[in-house]
């Protein structure tokens, strides 16, 4: 039962990057402002050398996540990657969420399928921590759904801060929230369950 579990998430990561790949044609930031061609190599090569250039996450790491995910989309799975990565420490977490929060806002305004796969990743880490931070991260601001068919607007589900929960995330189709207590903005709290898909 494990190895078939362990066998599904594989596919589903598989399934995960080839959609992320196809989606994220171009770059958010134009040529001028993008990460140099051997920063982005650099890190595709070694995704974990993320974690030992900022070992306390922080400011600098959320520039870096962001700046690598608008300067190539390509490097959004790897990023997803570290999410799981036992390696990663919770301030680490935090600042590669905040970081692709940034980075999903910003292609919401010119690529909204690219938005919607940043979200989706998020969603496939099933991790509650991940998915607080990201509701946290992302603020009032809701991006495309987990559900339904690509592009932007409401698919009939997704990770959305703000709305009637008295500030707690909803994720799913389900208005139910998800957290208990009251979250503020930048706060980050901890899930007590997820709405099944």
């Amino acid at each position: 039962m494990r190895a078939l579990r362990l066998a599904l998430r594989l596919a589903a990561a598989a399934v995960l990057t080839a959609a992320i790949s196809t989606a994220a044609s171009a770059a958010v930031y134009p040529p001028q402002r993008q990460l140099p061609a051997q920063t982005i190599s650099d890190f595709k090569a070694s995704p974990n050398s993320l974690l030992q250039q900022y070992p306390t996450g922080g400011a600098q790491m959320i520039s870096r996540v962001r700046d690598l995910g608008a300067s190539d989309p390509t490097t959004v799975p790897g990023l997803i990657a570290l999410l799981k990565d036992p390696a990663t420490t919770k301030d680490q977490m935090r600042a590669i969420v905040t970081g692709l929060a940034q980075l999903a806002r910003m292609a919401a305004q010119s690529d909204a399928a690219f938005a919607d796969e940043i979200q989706r990743g998020i969603a496939g880490t099933n991790s509650a921590d991940v998915i607080a931070a990201y509701q946290a991260a992302i603020g009032d601001v809701e991006i495309a759904a987990t559900g339904g068919s690509g592009g932007g607007g409401s698919t009939g589900g997704g990770i959305s801060q703000g709305g009637n929960n008295n500030g707690q995330g909803s994720f799913g189709s389900s208005s139910t929230p998800n957290a208990q207590g009251n979250l503020q903005p930048g706060q980050v709290g901890s899930l007590t369950s997820v709405s099944p898909r």
